[in-house]
């Protein structure tokens, strides 16, 4: 399977959080900080098993840093590879 575009991922990361975790008041965006936005830790394990289900990727705890996690995009580009710089 062809990795999918950071964008389509982003989009779908976006939408996952909106639907499954955020408040309708309080929806994120794409390059909106996960943590400001009030995403805990229980959260964002819901995250990462979404993405491990969708996209067969596990996120190492070691790999749980800030540049990983700040926002659905770096969090994408993670899971597409294109990790951000």
């Amino acid at each position: 399977m062809a990795p999918a575009p950071v964008d389509a991922v982003t989009a779908a990361i976006v939408r996952f959080l909106n639907a499954q975790i955020m408040a309708e008041t309080n929806p994120v965006a794409a390059d909106d900080e996960l943590a400001a936005a009030g995403v805990d830790s229980m959260a964002l394990l819901k995250v990462l098993v979404f993405l491990e289900r969708e996209y067969g990727i596990w996120v190492p705890d070691e790999e749980l840093t800030d540049d990983v996690i700040r926002s659905a995009r770096t969090l994408a580009a993670y899971v597409t590879g294109a990790r951000p710089a």
